[in-house]
């Protein structure tokens, strides 16, 4: 179908000239967002407690556990222990390793007193973003060796992608792939933290009245979500780890990783909710006044910290709830001031009256080799890709049904509902003002900018070469308009208007201020879907080109991995005004995304929460059936395509349409 587009053809440079406004996109997101973050507002202390239980039991379920295995929750506690390092400063450093669920270990250090007498109390030190070092990081031993020390168990354990933990599968981001499963990445994360706790809960002399949490950056996002949902903390003291979304809207540096965003949360209880959660229990919260990573303590504050104070002063224990503004170095750390503030806090909360208080002792010459801590992990340890994988085989369980076809219709129905519900798709209109218009006798070009709902601006070109068209093309490309050239100029020659449209993070719509992962990523936080924003979008623009071209549909042409899929779901969800779908190179399947190792950050939108549990690409192509659907280069070998969207020859068969056959050049499905 692709035609090549010589240079001397000016539509090239019709299609990619601006439309939209500078940062008008960027802008958009921002209203979008900050409309859907709620406000927080005080709880009131009399119902406190009640209250607080049911917002973490919603947001365990709706957020944190969302779709989890039943094995995964109910797992039991296996921990294997290693070689000791004999000190001789007064504690011993004992390795082991814990599963956060079957078949992923965690390395972990236990920092141990020698000698032990009674209960004691027990940190959890979780890491942040600390590099290859991981738990070997000099700031970390520093404040283990200190707590072990002086009588307190001190628990490191590895964070994925740092240490014993790197490796590609363990990047962040691929949580992702979970998600398109319909299980919550955020769980993994939140499983290794929580079982730490339990390792440390289950030594014979940890205090479970004296158990606290603390950790730099991504562990001061660790001590917070465990914290706030798991009451077995009795202290805990974040780093550097968490501010609200509606910061983070206005501030790159302050969005973070997708376990920082998962889906969901906001619309359940922000950052400055769960950070509420914590009361009445003993909370400081320290920031960097100067940090040069992320949170600095001037939006961090009254963020996290004003917003709450009232409501631990209510409840008769304001100093319960403290605030370090670290100055020395104030950069991204946990250094010796912010040790000394845990310290102290830890000794006013933990330790008698008449103990003393926990302080620094130098020990920098106690300090090991990354090599020397590491505690060692089995063969074929699990990761993001492989759990995937393996959820994966059972899914979609939206299969299409065998039978006649009205069971046929009654299964479309009924997923045309679950799709709506997956994207959180809310249907909007398009209202069209002309920006320009040239015409040379023969085609004729004419620039529009789209007002989508109230909020969305979409730029457009409409292109057409003959006064009676024979219908028209809505077209759209991951690339942007113009990558869109060779498909216009087809449709030009098979007599066609044709209108272009550049969707959210694409195109003139991709933002400059924001990765495109994030944006996406901040917008399921806030409750809705980048990929349901951009079907409704792309339906709007349909709906608004067919009734331009006084056609009752259109023909909708979606080029790369997303416009496809996009184009395929809006074709599934809109009967009426989508007559024929091209979606060019789709993957044969989703699943392709992970065992091909897709970056989350390359096609955000795809990895949708719960898209592949109900839906692969062959179900939503009958859910269109029996409307035409040619998938012109699907990726994916030969044989996976094949494999993958062969039967849909049997679907339409029902229909008593066309059967196909497969071309790398194209592959028709259904032709008129």
């Amino acid at each position: 179908m692709a035609v090549e587009v010589t240079t001397h053809d000016p539509l090239p440079d019709c299609l990619s000239t601006p439309i939209l406004a500078t940062h008008q996109t960027h802008q958009e997101i921002q209203a979008f967002l900050l409309k859907r973050v709620p406000r927080f507002r005080v709880p009131d202390p009399d119902t406190w407690e009640p209250e607080a239980d049911r917002l973490r039991q919603r947001v365990r379920e709706e957020v944190v556990f969302r779709g989890v295995p039943e094995a995964w929750r109910t797992a039991p506690l296996d921990v294997v222990w290693g070689e000791v390092i004999e000190t001789g400063k007064g504690y011993v450093i004992r390795k082991l390793r814990y599963q956060a669920l079957p078949g992923l270990w965690i390395p972990a250090l236990l920092y141990e007193p020698v000698a032990l007498r009674g209960p004691v109390p027990a940190v959890l030190n979780v890491n942040g973003h600390v590099g290859p070092l991981g738990k070997a990081i000099e700031y970390k031993q520093l404040r283990c060796i200190n707590l072990a020390k002086q009588g307190v168990l001190a628990l490191s354990p590895e964070w994925f992608y740092f240490g014993e933990l790197q490796g590609d599968g363990y990047r962040h981001n691929r949580a992702a792939y979970l998600d398109l499963c319909g299980v919550a990445g955020v769980s993994v994360f939140f499983f290794a933290m929580q079982r730490g706790l339990d390792v440390l809960l289950t030594h014979d002399h940890a205090d479970p009245e004296r158990a606290a949490v603390t950790g730099l950056s991504g562990g001061g996002w660790q001590t917070i979500l465990l914290s706030a949902l798991d009451t077995r903390v009795r202290l805990a003291v974040p780093v550097a780890g968490y501010i609200g979304l509606d910061v983070r809207v206005k501030h790159r540096e302050d969005i973070g990783d997708i376990e920082q965003n998962p889906a969901d949360l906001a619309a359940v209880a922000d950052y400055p909710m769960l950070t509420a959660m914590l009361a009445p229990r003993p909370a400081l919260l320290i920031y960097n006044q100067t940090d040069d990573c992320c949170f600095q303590t001037a939006r961090a504050r009254p963020s996290v910290y004003e917003p709450v104070k009232p409501l631990y002063d209510a409840l008769g224990k304001a100093e319960h709830f403290q605030f370090h503004n670290n100055v020395e170095p104030g950069t991204h750390n946990y250094e010796l001031d912010n040790r000394r503030q845990f310290y102290r806090f830890l000794s006013q909360h933990f330790l008698p009256p008449d103990a003393p208080v926990i302080d620094e002792i130098p020990s920098a010459d106690e300090l090991h080799t990354q090599e020397e801590l590491n505690a060692g992990l089995p063969p074929g340890n699990a990761d993001f890709i492989t759990l995937a994988i393996d959820l994966a085989r059972t899914l979609p369980r939206q299969r299409w049904p065998l039978g006649d076809c009205d069971t046929v219709r009654a299964w479309q129905q009924a997923g045309r509902e679950r799709l709506r519900d997956l994207l959180r798709y809310e249907p909007l209109t398009a209202t069209a003002s002309a920006v320009e218009e040239q015409s040379d006798g023969e085609r004729r070009v004419v620039q529009h900018t789209l007002h989508v709902g109230d909020v969305w601006t979409l730029p457009a070109v409409e292109v057409s070469e003959t006064s009676a068209p024979q219908g028209v093309a809505l077209v759209t490309a991951d690339g942007g308009r113009e990558a869109a050239a060779p498909f216009v100029v087809d449709a030009l020659r098979r007599g066609l208007r044709v209108v272009v449209i550049d969707l959210l993070l694409h195109g003139e719509c991709r933002t400059q201020e924001t990765p495109i992962h994030q944006c996406a990523m901040m917008v399921s936080a806030a409750g809705a879907r980048a990929l349901g924003i951009q079907a409704a979008q792309l339906a709007a623009a349909a709906r608004w080109a067919a009734g331009l071209a006084q056609q009752e549909g259109v023909t909708l042409i979606g080029i790369g991995r997303v416009s496809s899929v996009a184009a395929l779901a809006v074709a599934a969800m809109e009967e009426r005004t989508i007559e024929r779908v091209i979606a060019v190179d789709a993957p044969a399947s989703l699943k392709l995304l992970f065992e091909d190792q897709t970056l989350y950050e390359d096609c955000p939108s795809l990895y949708c929460f719960g898209l592949l549990e109900s839906f692969d690409i062959r179900e939503l192509v009958g859910l269109i059936a029996p409307r035409p659907v040619d998938l012109v280069r699907p990726s994916g070998t030969p044989a996976r395509v094949d494999a993958e969207l062969m039967p849909l020859r049997e679907l339409y068969a029902r229909f008593g349409m066309m059967g196909f056959q497969p071309n790398r050049d194209g592959f028709p499905l259904a032709r008129e």
